[in-house]
């Protein structure tokens, strides 16, 4: 336990050197504050206010960037050539794995949290700020949601092991096709239900539009959102699979 620890330690010591722990926070702060203006123009509630910030930072631009932050974890090795110095040790490449994907979680969970702070920031610009607690538990999972929902991207990265500007496309690409799924869930959720059940991205707002009081324009779409048990069961699932992918090519992978 103390080993994995350390290992998670000194993978965030690399992350700092490049400074990319605190650009990831900032861009937490990149949505909520067009949105707060335009809100705040168009009167609208809280609600909407944390439910599109939720959307545009955490569904669309969170998993582009822990796609970003996972190619430079698991590349710095291959371009240091450090990775056969780190096995020597020894340290199993199982336990590397562990400790990339656990910074990939507290990023995840810190960035989600730091985004709900600066959309409290734009609720008392609004005018309506209710229900903190309950909002800061929903950041928490959302954000170790979305670590889940990127676990796929992680998988190719590993396994390709290819160039950042590879991954960064694959990256972004794969947020933009899950969220323009959840946007179309949104719109028409019978049309895409069946796929928007299989997918991460859009499983995550199935669970999270039943989860919150909606508005009554919004009405017709809790048939479709699921409990939070379904939700843990199947991103626990997602996890433990894509979990073991991973592993299975990162012990292949020879530096």
């Amino acid at each position: 336990m103390w080993g994995l620890l350390n290992l998670i330690r000194c993978e965030f010591q690399k992350l700092k050197r490049k400074k990319f722990i605190q650009l990831t926070l900032a861009a937490a702060f990149l949505f909520p504050i067009p949105l707060t203006i335009l809100m705040a123009k168009d009167k609208m509630a809280f609600d909407q206010l944390f439910r599109a910030n939720m959307l545009m930072g955490d569904l669309l631009l969170l998993p582009g960037v822990l796609g970003v932050v996972a190619s430079m974890l698991f590349f710095m090795e291959r371009d240091n050539d450090t990775l056969k110095n780190l096995l020597t040790i020894p340290v199993s490449k199982t336990k590397l794995l562990l400790a990339k994907l656990s910074v990939l979680l507290i990023l995840s969970v810190l960035y989600s949290v730091a985004g709900l702070g600066a959309t409290l920031i734009g609720g008392v610009i609004v005018g309506n700020v209710e229900g903190v607690l309950y909002r800061l538990l929903l950041s928490l999972l959302i954000g170790i949601f979305v670590l889940i929902a990127t676990l796929p991207v992680i998988v190719v990265i590993v396994a390709k092991n290819k160039s950042y500007i590879f991954s960064v496309i694959i990256s972004f690409a794969y947020a933009i096709v899950g969220f323009a799924i959840t946007m179309m869930f949104g719109t028409n959720p019978e049309a895409v239900n069946s796929i928007a059940s299989i997918l991460p991205v859009p499983i995550i707002i199935k669970w999270y539009l039943g989860s919150i009081p909606l508005e009554e324009t919004l009405s017709y779409v809790l048939p479709y959102t699921i409990t939070t048990p379904i939700c843990f069961g199947i991103m626990g699932v997602y996890g433990t699979v894509f979990t073991m992918i991973s592993s299975f090519f990162y012990k292949r992978t020879e530096y």
